[in-house]
């Protein structure tokens, strides 16, 4: 790989595999966390915040793919934005089911404890909600307080 398109491939990576990171650092805090309540809690916790991450970098490599395929180079930009969108919601939909599949292995198979379970999921899962500010440069998100320039 040439390192113009190591470059590319890090900048399409860069914000949604800094997220996933943070939805793995947070559930490994707080399966840590609930070792001192019990070992299957922290097991579950574990459990919680696998269900949540995996899916999100499944669908967050999935979305950092681009290429277009020999159909794409014959029509309109209008249909390729329609080709597009069906693309983003069949990696969203596949993600969806991955999740699914993740919660009832966890929850029937494995039988994860739901305190330290739901814990982890929803820790995952809210750790999300810190990606404006993990984008940096660029990414629309102005953390100064200053009103953007024209």
């Amino acid at each position: 790989m040439t390192e113009a398109a190591h470059g590319r491939n890090r900048r399409r990576w860069g914000t949604p595999a800094r997220v996933v990171g943070l939805q793995v650092v947070v559930t490994l805090f707080v399966a840590a966390a609930a070792l001192f309540w019990s070992g299957d809690e922290a097991k579950s916790a574990l459990l919680g915040g696998i269900v949540a991450f995996v899916p999100n970098a499944y669908f967050a490599w999935a979305a950092s793919r681009t290429g277009r395929s020999g159909a794409l180079k014959r029509v309109g930009a209008q249909q390729e934005a329609v080709l597009e969108g069906g693309r983003f919601l069949g990696r969203w939909l596949v993600k969806m089911g991955l999740m699914v599949a993740l919660l009832v292995i966890a929850l029937a198979v494995l039988k994860a404890g739901s305190l330290g379970f739901f814990a982890g999921l929803v820790a995952a899962l809210m750790a999300q909600f810190a990606s404006p500010w993990m984008g940096g440069a660029g990414n629309g998100m102005d953390t100064s307080g200053s009103q953007p320039r024209d």
